[in-house]
Order: structure tokens, then C-alpha cells, then sequence
């Protein structure tokens, strides 16, 4: 067969084979090295946009902090109340006596120690009201703050000074315990409708945690009524300790019927608030805001407070002591 022997044709048969293997291997590989470096260069692509879009996104941002810097640095910062750093006085009226005989002492929260109190503590002092000097220990404005609390926070205080807040049992006896000093409650009220009203209490005074903070009360002036003290033995406030859903003190013995319903706790009753509560009475300003299907409800009581014979829906309300000034003697 011209030459080639029988034997040999497998053998180039088989070599054949192997360069065309070999040959496709190298084509597969090749176009597999292609592939790779185009997915890589693809991946860093979008990569580098990221890095573009989040660089842009960190400029944005910088400009924006300075332009607040900005702005904030022309801002007059004076009209933010500043945080204490020493103790100023007694109380909010020892504060206005002190510092109004050298300057208009601006409302906002100081450090006070009562005489008597072996540690200073917050208050806020309102100095723009009704002359100034009123220590602040309670105010509901828009229900933020919850007063559904235990007897051990009653006692201690919550809230923010600057908004809503409970000043605490403890640090109201301390302000209203000091030796020759009497105070004044004055409660404002504010309605849905923006209509205003007062209830002015002299000789306001509680007594120590020994006494669970019993409260009493002298002279009633103002235009929302007397809700303290109702409209008979059942629903006056005045001498009745404070109680809480965890430290019941009120005067349902066993039970209250609260229209129609027996009642074992006032403070459950409403809502798991502290008050002083008399068989529940016709105050509470610490009831709770409740969430109705289209909005928060306040639910704050003051019963007294009328118009057409149905109580007046409260907004927000404020309680607030000043020292009683001495009569002068003839």
C-alpha cells in the first residue's frame, strides 16, 4: 500500500485524534480565559459605578452637614433652654426672687435644693407666666409621655422637663416641706377648642412616703371648679393618700360602684394612673392618652369643668407651685 505499512495506519489515526482534542481543548480554553476576563471587567464596572454613586451620595451628604452648620451657626441659640450646670436655689421662686433683682430669669430647667432635701434635682421654672417663678410638677401636652407607671416611678419622677413629665412625689415633698414656706397649686387647662380655664389652691401640701404622699389642700379659687373636693363626701381628694395600680390607697373599701360598676381600684379603673383618688373621684390630670381608630383621645379629668353640663374635653394641663407670699403686718 504504497509504502505504509498495515500497522501504522491506527497509529496515525490516533495522533490525529489527539490534535484534534488537543486543538478543541485549546479553542474551549481560550474562549473560557475570554469569557472570564470579559464577567471580570463587566463585575468591575459596576463596581467602579457603586463607588461612583456612593462617592456622589457622601458629597451630597457633606454639603447638606455644611449648609446645617451653616445654618445653625447664624441660628440665635438663646432661645433654646440650656441645661443647668449648679444649683440656683430653693425652688423656682427663689430662683425668679434671686435672679430678677439682676436680670429677667428666662423660663426653662434649673437645678434646685430645697431646704431640708439632701440632693439637688431638675425642675422646670415657667417665668414668663402670671409674673414667673412657678415650679412645674406636672404637664400633659400631646401624650408622648406615658403616665401608665408603677408606684416606684410616681415616686421618682418621669418624662422630659422640656415636654411632658411627672416631677415625683418625692421631690414635690421636698419643695413643698421647707420650714416657714407655703405654696400655691395653680392648674391651667386648655380645651380641644383652645378654651382656657383655672382651678388656684392655697396652702397645697403632701405629706412624706410614710404618709403615702397624702394630700391636702386650703382656699379654692378659679374658673374650672373645685374638682378636688366634687360635690360631696365621695368625691373629695382633699386628705386622701396616693395610689397606683401596684400600691392601692384609695377609698374603696372593699369595692367603689362607679355608675353602676364595682370597682376594687380606681387606678385600674383608669387606666392604671397614680392620683390621689377618693372612691375615684372627679380629678385625675394624670389619666392616660388612649388610641381611638382615628386618633389619640386624652382622657384627663377634671369634672368640674362644664359647659352645657357635660365636662369639658381636656387637651393639656399644667400643675405648678408658688411660694405664698407673707402678709405684711400692721
Amino acid at each position: 500500500m504504497d509504502g505504509v505499512r498495515p500497522c501504522e495506519m491506527p497509529r496515525r489515526t490516533l495522533k490525529e485524534e489527539k490534535h484534534y482534542l488537543c486543538r478543541n481543548l485549546h479553542a474551549t480554553l481560550a474562549s473560557y480565559t475570554r469569557n472570564t476576563k470579559k464577567l471580570i471587567r463587566n463585575m468591575m464596572e459596576r463596581q467602579q459605578q457603586s463607588v461612583d454613586y456612593l462617592a456622589k451620595q457622601m458629597r451630597e451628604l457633606m454639603n447638606r452637614m455644611h449648609l446645617l452648620n451653616s445654618e445653625f451657626l447664624t441660628t440665635d441659640t438663646h432661645q433654646f433652654p440650656t441645661r443647668p450646670v449648679q444649683s440656683h436655689g430653693f425652688d423656682c421662686t427663689d430662683i425668679k426672687d434671686t435672679l430678677g433683682s439682676l436680670s429677667r430669669a428666662p423660663s426653662g430647667i434649673y437645678i434646685i435644693q430645697p431646704e431640708g432635701a439632701d440632693y439637688p434635682f431638675e425642675v422646670f421654672c415657667e417665668m414668663d407666666f402670671m409674673g414667673g417663678g412657678w415650679t412645674v410638677i406636672q404637664k400633659r401636652i400631646d401624650g408622648t409621655i406615658e403616665f401608665v407607671r408603677t408606684w416606684a416611678e410616681y415616686m421618682d419622677g418621669f418624662g422630659d422637663l422640656s415636654g411632658e413629665f411627672w416631677l415625683g412625689l418625692r421631690n414635690i415633698f421636698h419643695i413643698v416641706n421647707q420650714k416657714n414656706v407655703k405654696f400655691n397649686l395653680l392648674m391651667t387647662f386648655e380645651s380641644d377648642d383652645e378654651t382656657t380655664a383655672y382651678a388656684s389652691y392655697e396652702d397645697f401640701y403632701i405629706g412624706d412616703e410614710s404618709e403615702q404622699f397624702k394630700l391636702r389642700l386650703g382656699h379654692f379659687t378659679g374658673t374650672a371648679g373645685d374638682a378636688f373636693r366634687g360635690y360631696g363626701s365621695q368625691d373629695d381628694e382633699n386628705g386622701m393618700p396616693f395610689s397606683t395600680f401596684d400600691c392601692d390607697n384609695d377609698g374603696c373599701n372593699p369595692q367603689c360602684n362607679i355608675q353602676g360598676h364595682l370597682v376594687d381600684s380606681c387606678s385600674v379603673h383608669h387606666n392604671k394612673t397614680g392620683w390621689w383618688y377618693n372612691q375615684c373621684g372627679l380629678a385625675n390630670l394624670n389619666e392616660a392618652h388612649l388610641m381611638t381608630e382615628k386618633s389619640l383621645t386624652s382622657h384627663i379629668r377634671w369634672e368640674t369643668w362644664k359647659q352645657n353640663g357635660v365636662p369639658i374635653k381636656i387637651k393639656s394641663v399644667s400643675m405648678n407651685l408658688l411660694r405664698s407670699r407673707p402678709h405684711l403686718q400692721g
